[in-house]
């Protein structure tokens, strides 16, 4: 397997600590510390855009590709609607001030994770306020849409916590020691791919909840796990400053990419995209910066 770093995107003044895909194949977005929405093209790198301008730190945004409108989170003020074409706020949705940790949309509802265990269900449409769920006392990380009907949610406690749209907790399991960060999900095989502050890559089947593998994937805390376009592999990224890559299937490593090989980031990694277009992973850290890689195997891009 080939690594190439082809660009670095800088202009952030402080950490970065979301990415997200634009409508657009190779247009992305990024938030972080400062505030700043900022959009991107990995057709022309060297130009990015700031689209709005949030007070206070931003850990999550999800783009609603239909309406052009980025959810963006703001820590301890709520949800703004920032519309990417017109470049211009839309609406603000008062929340709990509590940190805003992930954004998932669930057909005409959209699920937020807080601080402190709390979950608010929004209406897509309405934007009011469906339901607050408590199911645990530490911050509600990340959220994944599993089958049709169930929704799986990782917490600050190590647990998986998996609803129905009715908001019903169904199931539950310890998945990691301590915080889970990020997880994906592959339908082939109802499997569930985690990782979090236990510097592990845990994959467990949700038919019976049997853990399948269980890897210390880094010497940190993992923040992120995404899957490449084909789903052949994932590439996953840590405090410990380094991207994996690794194969889907097996977890089995292909690659370390780090700043000593490849000059990779300084800091912190705190989120990934491996975007469809040309294949090309955007990372981002802690150390301000975005960086783009290709990734070849046996000289093909995977």
């Amino acid at each position: 397997m080939h690594i190439e770093r082809i660009d670095t995107f800088s202009g952030h003044r402080g950490p970065i600590y979301s990415l997200e895909q634009g409508m657009d194949s190779s247009m992305f977005y990024s938030a972080g510390s400062d505030g700043w929405v900022v959009q991107w093209n990995l057709e022309k790198p060297d130009v990015g855009k700031v689209i709005a301008q949030i007070e206070g730190s931003v850990y999550a945004m999800r783009l609603d590709s239909a309406e052009g409108i980025l959810w963006v989170g703001q820590n301890y003020e709520g949800i703004h609607g920032v519309n990417v074409a017109q470049q211009e706020r839309v609406f603000s949705i008062p929340m709990p001030k509590q940190a805003i940790y992930s954004i998932y949309f669930w057909g005409s509802q959209v699920w937020l994770g807080h601080d402190a265990g709390l979950i608010t269900v929004l209406d897509r449409e309405t934007k009011q306020v469906l339901r607050h769920i408590k199911a645990g006392q530490k911050s509600a990380r990340t959220i994944c849409l599993l089958d049709i009907g169930k929704i799986a949610v990782g917490y600050s406690d190590g647990w998986i916590r998996v609803f129905d749209s009715e908001f019903q907790l169904l199931e539950l399991w310890q998945a990691h020691q301590n915080s889970v960060f990020s997880m994906i999900y592959r339908e082939s095989d109802q499997l569930i791919i985690s990782v979090g502050r236990d510097a592990h890559i845990k994959s467990y089947s949700l038919q019976d909840k049997r853990e399948i593998n269980s890897i210390p994937g880094h010497i940190y805390a993992i923040n992120d796990v995404v899957f490449s376009p084909d789903g052949l592999h994932i590439a996953t990224g840590s405090m410990d400053k380094t991207i994996k890559i690794w194969e889907s299937e097996t977890l089995q490593l292909k690659k370390v990419i780090d700043y000593a090989r490849y000059g990779s980031h300084q800091n912190s990694v705190n989120r990934l995209i491996w975007s469809p277009f040309e294949n090309l992973l955007v990372s981002c850290s802690d150390d301000k910066n975005i960086s783009v890689w290709k990734i070849h195997e046996r000289n093909l891009l995977i």
